[in-house]
């Protein structure tokens, strides 16, 4: 058997289809198919049955999951301690973050960071998904919900804010305003909060918080969004607190490697110095 084929067993467990396996892994349908399928022949046995809508799994497949995972994590984390060892500071760090905390907050500040450390290569993955970090999937981590169990370092970075927003010209009363918010298949803080505040769904919904703001500035309706983001939008007066704890996840290594620490210094400054626009007290 090749323990390499393990990856495929896992990433497609987790995505629910071959599309979704060869997107986390960054490999094509057809070497994920084959992979898979090299596997079950390997091990005498189904773990995926094929339908029209994905994989699902087979008892056995529920039943090998865990020791899967298991060798993937440690894997991973003989990998992360035997980076740490040597001289120079270079190589590959991966970072997964929100889409719009990457591309408003640290992208901006990145550049003297960089250009002291020119040995080093950043891979930033932006997406709501969560990327598992005991897996080996990224080195490092930003997330705004509880972190993941395993063997994990996580610390506080941040509280981001979130208001209720309009269109400047928006002149519609908060209680008939047509709602801007998520699709149904993400139970977000921000769902929450609009239904406890309108007790209704959004008439106008979008799986991305781009769109999101896009459909806001267009006086598409009232939504709510990070307070950075909303530059150049009206605010409006609600009595809820909506605050979300912005956390930052390593794989506990016994020492983490050399290139990691540094990337999550600067990350850990970058929002230390973002702070006030995270909690919403820079003027939009």
């Amino acid at each position: 058997m090749d323990w390499n084929d393990l990856r495929y067993f896992t990433a497609i467990r987790r995505s629910g289809s071959l599309t979704g396996a060869a997107r986390l892994l960054g490999v094509s349908v057809q070497t994920a198919g084959r992979r898979i399928a090299a596997l079950e022949l390997a091990l005498g046995t189904q773990l995926f049955v094929r339908t029209s809508t994905g994989y699902l799994p087979t008892p056995d497949c529920e039943a090998l999951i865990g020791e899967a995972e298991r060798v993937e994590e440690a894997v991973a984390s003989f990998k992360a301690s035997a980076s740490g060892r040597g001289g120079a500071i270079k190589g590959v760090v991966r970072l997964a973050a929100p889409e719009t905390i990457a591309s408003h907050l640290i992208l901006p500040a990145l550049r003297p960071f960089l250009t002291q450390h020119p040995g080093l290569e950043l891979e930033m993955v932006t997406g709501i998904t969560p990327v598992g970090i005991a897996r080996g999937e990224a080195d490092l981590a930003l997330r705004l919900v509880t972190p993941e169990h395993g063997a994990l370092t996580i610390r506080r970075v941040g509280t981001m804010a979130h208001g209720v927003y309009a269109a400047r010209d928006d002149v519609t009363e908060f209680a008939t305003a047509r709602l801007v918010g998520w699709t149904a298949e993400h139970n977000l803080p921000a769902s929450r909060w609009l239904h406890r505040l309108t007790g209704r769904a959004p008439e106008l919904r979008l799986n991305s918080m781009p769109g999101q703001v896009a459909a806001i500035t267009a006086g598409l309706g009232i939504g709510i969004l990070p307070c950075f983001l909303a530059k150049g939008l009206k605010r409006l007066p609600v009595s809820l607190t909506m605050e979300e704890p912005l956390w930052l996840v390593a794989h506990a290594t016994t020492e983490m490697p050399a290139r990691v620490r540094l990337v999550n210094d600067a990350i850990g400054t970058i929002l230390a110095n973002s702070a006030d626009r995270l909690a919403g007290n820079v003027a939009t």
